[in-house]
């Protein structure tokens, strides 16, 4: 019986509209999701950007907030910073912080990316079997599209505010607004 509401979920789903769908799949990946796989999903990008950036002038690294994953409700709270570093320099070039929402869909954006540029590479003859020969620039493009996950989130109540809080339900508003609630 429980495999029959699933079947019909999936079904409900697929005719739903393109990023109506995704942001179903979003929210029912990042409820199953346990602090060990999140983690592990960290380290994951983290040596993904690292394997596409190598060879390039910049890079990007992830890491957990200290402090915002303690609680027991840690996935409403936690933040992931996103930060673009200038290897030859070391200067931090530009920085986001994503919740756990934003940061799902960066995963997913980066590893499937990540995977046709790793596969391109492997199969292109370049001398040096480099992957950054297939793309110069990842790093940023990459931290254009976190900047474009964490400027789109606008407060449904004030329509004013970044929604900066992320409720169980995936619903998100600014603190404001929540506070006054």
């Amino acid at each position: 019986m429980g495999q029959q509401i699933s079947d019909q979920t999936q079904l409900v789903i697929n005719k739903l509209p393109e990023k109506v769908a995704k942001h179903v799949t979003l929210v029912r990946e990042s409820g199953s999701l346990t602090y060990e796989e999140f983690l592990g999903r960290v380290a994951e990008l983290n040596d993904v950007t690292a394997k596409i950036a190598a060879g390039q002038e910049k890079h990007l690294l992830f890491e957990v907030q200290p402090g915002s994953d303690s609680s027991a409700f840690w996935k409403v709270v936690v933040r992931v910073v996103c930060t673009k570093i200038n290897k030859s320099s070391g200067i931090v070039e530009a920085s986001r912080i994503m919740n756990l929402y934003q940061f799902i869909q960066l995963y997913k954006d980066i590893t499937s990316q990540a995977a046709g540029v790793l596969a391109q590479s492997s199969t292109s003859e370049e001398p040096d079997g480099n992957p950054s020969s297939v793309t110069s620039c990842q790093a940023s493009l990459w931290m254009g599209r976190v900047k474009q996950l964490t400027d789109e989130e606008e407060c449904c109540i004030c329509m004013d505010g970044r929604a900066d809080l992320i409720l169980p339900c995936a619903h998100s508003f600014c603190q404001k607004c929540i506070d006054k609630w």
